[in-house]
């Protein structure tokens, strides 16, 4: 796949890539598959990087404390945050090292606004509810998180835009009633709204690592992966100041798949 051709915003200093699921973001020694960041690095190759060009886009408070503009742009190759290799959606990569830098800031300083749709199991409230509980790696259980005492804090603002409920003759009594529901995370942790919603017994349809077995093999007879889209983003635009936002359709797979509950 040309990962060019999912471009769906693009500036001097910053891209969005519209993310496949399958795809991964970041470069690992177990990954043989190419990577976006291998994407990227190709993608600017000629690009000019001279520092008159962006120096001017580095916070006045950067301190170096993890390395030059220049370091820290050649080990992300612009990556300013990550997402699951399952789940599609809004990406935002930096083109040069100042700006990579002032996305970073923003992003931690969680000034970046981001909304995922994602179908979960059960009815939620069509009202806002925000709801905490820290996250961290759950013990001897590799590549899985949860809500832990000891966890790092995380919020996340849900609300319920459709619900479904239906009956089949192949499913059984519990299973049947869905919700479509915009997950706003104000903290940014690791598969954070998959927890989230899987603590508050409303796992996301096709988790595989989260939803449970008898849910799991249910929902992939209709649902192939995870239904989780990060659907849009916003941020500010480290030249302009000026305020971005990217909307992103729903991925084809996940319009089919929410088609059958109609």
């Amino acid at each position: 796949m040309d990962l060019a051709e999912q471009i769906v915003y693009e500036d001097d200093d910053v891209l969005v890539l519209n993310k496949p699921a399958g795809v991964i973001v970041n470069r690992a020694q177990s990954v043989r598959e190419q990577t976006v960041q291998d994407w990227i690095e190709e993608y600017l190759a000629e690009a000019d990087h001279s520092p008159a060009l962006w120096s001017s886009l580095i916070p006045d408070d950067f301190s170096g404390e993890y390395g030059t503009p220049e370091a820290i742009f050649a080990e992300r190759g612009g990556i300013a945050h990550r997402l699951d290799k399952d789940t599609s959606g809004a990406l935002v990569i930096a083109k040069n090292p100042g700006s990579l830098v002032a996305l970073l800031r923003q992003f931690h300083d969680r000034t970046v606004q981001k909304m995922y749709t994602a179908l979960a199991h059960g009815i939620l409230p069509l009202s806002k509810e925000s709801f905490s509980a820290p996250i961290a790696r759950l013990p001897g259980k590799t590549g899985k998180f949860g809500v832990m005492a000891d966890g790092r804090p995380s919020e996340t603002i849900f609300q319920a835009i459709k619900h479904f409920t239906l009956s089949r003759k192949e499913w059984p009594d519990f299973y049947g009633e869905f919700s479509l529901v915009e997950a706003r995370p104000k903290t940014g942790r690791t598969h954070q709204i998959r927890i989230h919603l899987a603590y508050l017994s409303h796992p996301i349809v096709s988790d595989s690592l989260y939803v449970g077995r008898k849910h799991l093999r249910l929902d992939k007879d209709w649902c192939p992966r995870q239904f989780l889209h990060a659907s849009e983003i916003a941020f500010i635009q480290p030249r302009t100041k000026k305020e971005v936002v990217v909307k992103t359709e729903l991925a084809r797979d996940l319009e089919e798949a929410l088609s059958k509950l109609l």
